[in-house]
């Protein structure tokens, strides 16, 4: 097999880069708010640490409800209305974050936002314009260019907030989604639909694929660890005395492992074929680094090793859920697939957020303690099978 057969035509390098930076930018607004909305949500009138957990996890419920719609719509319209429209309320729900002037205006602004759910269709863009031998690499370009942007969220975030408050990082996301829609009008690639092409798959018959079910399940679990720790982490460096605004150094350095190892590692497995390693890795660097996280949450030196372990598992499995689940549900139905894949996603989000909020009242601990519970839960359950392994 020829090194060529792994490597993009330009008819897919195009494409992958514009789908990248859509993704990269929209993304971006939310990755800003990452790492502070905690800090300082509690600080609007009528709110308490519950509710600035409902306020950060409502987002994400609001995209779970709307990624099945926009992916069905999606498989039936095309690709790039849809994303418009998504996109166009993104902008409009941030606006209003931004003018919220309590607790109760930021949570109604903020499922607003969340409405505004185009991840499915994106996802299921990048499946339809890429071949099944590179799409891992697809997804794993597209991932760097959220991570890039997730790297610049959690170093802009805290010293941006400091300066323009919570309000002023709002109207940044709003610019940020009207940039990211102005670009999906005028560049998105327009998948040509044929007129003999099938109709959309229904939602029940999806569902009811056994070998879709791991994936889904994985990206539940690894979004709510992600919402759940990033909810408490910040929160565990300002109680030893860091500073909010010094927050970005912190996710420099644990951030940088994944920037550095995570691509090369996805290119040398795609052309080995081999991912029972990646997975089983991604797995176990997930799982250490929560629980080195529990039992070293007062440690600064074990806060950074707990926080690049965390990530890196996490980095790792980005790009190869999506790669999986294009593989094994064909065009018609992957706009649907995907937005079942966004909604498990974003369930666990806004789980994890919301009960980052609520479980911290038991005990500092507590979120953790759950951490660790659901990710080695995860492994008895069962990790995705790689597609070429079920034959």
């Amino acid at each position: 097999m020829t090194d060529s057969h792994h490597s993009f035509t330009r008819d897919e390098i195009v494409p992958v880069i514009i789908v990248s930076l859509i993704s990269a930018l929209r993304l971006l607004g939310i990755f800003l708010m990452l790492p502070i909305f905690s800090a300082y949500a509690v600080r609007y009138p009528g709110a308490s640490t519950a509710l600035a957990g409902v306020a950060f996890g409502i987002y994400a419920l609001t995209q779970c409800v709307f990624q099945i719609p926009f992916g069905w719509a999606s498989d039936r319209w095309g690709r790039k209305p849809i994303l418009v429209i998504g996109l166009a309320l993104f902008c409009v729900g941030s606006v209003g974050c931004a003018w919220a002037d309590d607790i109760y205006s930021l949570i109604l602004a903020r499922a607003l936002q969340g409405s505004g759910a185009v991840g499915s269709v994106a996802f299921a863009a990048l499946a339809d314009l890429t071949r099944p031998n590179v799409r891992t690499q697809a997804y794993t370009i597209t991932g760097i260019a959220i991570g890039t942007s997730f790297m610049i969220g959690l170093l802009a975030g805290p010293f941006l907030a400091a300066h323009i408050g919570l309000s002023g990082l709002f109207y940044l996301l709003a610019l940020l989604g009207f940039l990211s829609m102005v670009l999906a009008a005028t560049s998105f690639p327009t998948q040509q639909r044929k007129s003999e092409a099938q109709s959309p798959i229904a939602l029940g018959p999806i569902l009811g694929r056994e070998q879709l079910r791991p994936i889904f399940v994985a990206t539940f679990i690894l979004s709510f660890a992600l919402n759940l720790f990033f909810f408490t982490y910040p929160l565990s460096w300002t109680a030893i005395g860091l500073e909010k605004v010094d927050l970005w150094k912190v996710y420099l350095i644990i951030f940088l492992p994944s920037v550095l190892i995570v691509f090369p590692y996805m290119r040398r497995a795609e052309k080995l074929g081999r991912f029972h390693m990646p997975l089983h890795i991604g797995w176990l660097t997930a799982t250490v680094g929560y629980a080195v996280y529990l039992f070293g949450a007062q440690n600064d030196l074990l806060l950074y090793v707990s926080g690049a372990a965390f990530l890196f598992g996490y980095s790792v499995y980005q790009p190869l859920l999506p790669a999986f689940l294009s593989q094994r549900v064909p065009t018609s139905g992957r706009g649907t697939a995907s937005g079942i894949y966004n909604s498990f996603s974003f369930i666990g989000s806004a789980l994890g957020g919301m009960l980052g909020g609520a479980l911290i009242h038991i005990s500092p601990s507590f979120p953790e303690y759950l951490g660790v519970a659901i990710l080695v839960t995860w492994f008895f359950l069962g990790l995705p099978v790689p597609p070429e392994s079920s034959s």
